[in-house]
């Protein structure tokens, strides 16, 4: 997660889903995977490549959650984009939040360090630049601060907790993307195929959110919040799908 992003048409999914989650019963624990952005994202004369305004959330779908809407875009449009100014917004009851920026040295004790701070909640959303780590992307290199390294998917649950893991969509065919994902959940985290579900949603760009249970009860959990978001206004107006 970037500063530059923070209130976009992406946090408003999330954070309307993690809303959601909290309501029917799950603590919270948002990990940010917060990072500076990457030379290879700015252009020579340093301003971004990418139009980050092209991602406020659209008129058409404010009603999802008229204030929550209001809330993200004054952010986004303000002088104070950031990651600090969603937290101190308070949009989800009670969350516990972890702002520290990821490095490539520093990565164990970050990680050592969020862990400590997740010990209240049952669940932990893991929110990375693009999703979990891919082969073609070593832990060393400098895009590596991008992705959830797996061993750290395996760690909370390890920890008795459930976990959210948000997925930018690659360009693979839909059901191979899929497949692709639950194969290596099951190889580097040891977790039954079952046990995974998922929502995606389609604005502006294709984010996919991966749920991990710990227990039946989280399971359930996660199945009702999911059919819920499909059957209400997120669902009726073509946010998000199954």
């Amino acid at each position: 997660m970037q500063d530059r992003y923070a209130g976009d048409i992406g946090d408003y999914g999330k954070i309307g889903l993690l809303q959601c989650l909290q309501e029917h019963g799950f603590t919270i624990g948002v990990n940010w995977y917060r990072v500076s952005a990457l030379d290879i994202e700015k252009k020579a004369d340093g301003t971004f490549k990418q139009n980050d305004g092209k991602y406020i959330i659209a008129e058409g779908i404010r009603e999802c959650a008229p204030a929550l809407a209001d809330t993200l875009t004054k952010i986004a449009k303000s002088k104070n984009r950031s990651v600090t100014a969603i937290q101190k917004a308070s949009l989800i009851q009670n969350a516990v939040y972890y702002d520290e920026y990821l490095t490539i040295d520093g990565r164990s004790e970050w990680h050592k360090q969020a862990m400590k701070k997740f010990e209240c909640v049952n669940l932990v959303f893991m929110d990375p630049d693009n999703g979990l780590l891919v082969k073609s992307v070593g832990k060393q290199s400098a895009r590596s601060i991008k992705y959830v390294f797996y061993e750290e998917v395996k760690d909370y649950l390890d920890s008795g907790k459930s976990v959210l893991v948000y997925n930018h969509r690659s360009r693979k065919p839909e059901r191979q993307y899929f497949d692709d994902i639950d194969n290596k959940l099951q190889e580097n985290v040891e977790v039954d195929k079952e046990k995974i579900q998922k929502i995606t949603f389609s604005k502006g760009t294709t984010r996919d959110y991966f749920a991990i249970s710990v227990c039946k009860k989280h399971y359930d959990i996660f199945h009702a919040v999911f059919a819920y978001m499909i059957k209400s206004k997120w669902g009726q107006l073509g946010v998000c799908r199954l």
